[in-house]
């Protein structure tokens, strides 16, 4: 075996303890812990970045309430057309109630008031008449909600949260807060667009779904308001001249014969706009309801849903 001398066993020591001071010499990086203010732009942060920015650009223009605008001012325009329409179907309908007509010669004996038989589209007529101005009322309303969704403080406080979103996406240090500026950018957007996109989208619905059964009604019901005014000035003419001679005497017998005749032909003229008017009218009514209310609380729930959702809490 070899001998171990002293000077052996310290360089064999000095060797081993020699080996952990070149092990450790190398230092590790020194990272920040906090975040850096230097910006970065992943490929995330720029699609962050460039949806945003577009979606203030839109908020800021007028384009989406002039669209929307017009829109509610064209069902607004129909509403009062539908208003004025029901109120001339109620007057033309009154004058056929008040309307007597005479059966035997020189107006002796029996009486009739053919216009009896409107009573009862009278009454749905009225109603009409409160459904088209409940309908003016909530398109009225609509656009006040437009004109509030084009404030200028609400476009201000869209590009407010919007640049506080950009600057959370550009520095790592803001991360902490991207979370609550996304959702407050996303509420602003809600309020912004809410309006316009409710009147955009209930105007497709009415040009897809509901204009052909508004101008088919519209049109029959106003056939139905001529021919029952000219009915009613055929009446009056008819009793608008007294006879003073003989001869008129005896040119009055011979209409009244011929109003024997005719009385059944007025009846059913007068059946057949009660029928046509009953139709139209309830159509009309479909056709504002589904526009004026159905469809926007439809659209207005739909928004409170996106609103409730950014509205949670962020553990859920």
């Amino acid at each position: 075996m070899p001998e171990t001398t002293p000077e052996t066993t310290a360089e064999t020591t000095a060797e081993t303890t020699a080996e952990p001071h070149t092990e450790t010499a190398v230092a590790p990086p020194v990272t920040s812990k906090t975040g850096s203010w230097r910006p970065r732009l992943p490929g995330s942060s720029v699609v962050v970045l460039a949806a945003t920015v577009l979606a203030v650009l839109l908020a800021c223009l007028p384009v989406t309430d002039s669209v929307g605008q017009s829109h509610v001012d064209a069902a607004f325009k129909r509403a009062l057309v539908g208003y004025a329409l029901a109120r001339g179907l109620n007057g033309v309908i009154s004058v056929a109630q008040g309307t007597e007509i005479a059966i035997q010669p020189a107006g002796i004996g029996l009486n009739l008031t053919p216009g009896e038989i409107l009573d009862p589209v009278n009454d749905l007529v009225e109603r009409f008449s409160w459904i088209m101005m409940l309908s003016s009322s909530s398109l009225g309303v609509q656009k006040i909600l437009l004109s509030m969704s084009a404030w200028q403080g609400l476009l201000l406080a869209v590009a407010i949260t919007g640049l506080a979103l950009c600057l959370c996406a550009l520095f790592p240090r803001l991360q902490g807060g991207r979370r609550l500026a996304q959702r407050l950018f996303l509420f602003m957007l809600l309020l912004r667009f809410m309006m316009p996109a409710i009147s955009i989208a209930n105007d497709w619905v009415y040009r897809t779904f509901l204009e052909a059964d508004y101008v088919s009604a519209s049109a029959t019901l106003n056939e139905a308001q001529q021919a029952i005014g000219q009915i009613n000035e055929e009446v009056l003419l008819e009793q608008r001249d007294e006879p003073a001679s003989m001869i008129d005497r005896a040119r009055a017998l011979y209409n009244s014969a011929l109003a024997q005749i005719d009385i059944d032909q007025r009846l059913e003229r007068y059946r057949n706009a009660a029928e046509s008017i009953s139709e139209s009218t309830i159509r009309l009514v479909v056709v504002f309801l589904m526009q004026t209310l159905v469809f926007p609380l439809i659209f207005l729930f739909v928004m409170l849903g996106f609103i409730r959702r950014l509205a949670r809490p962020w553990g859920r």
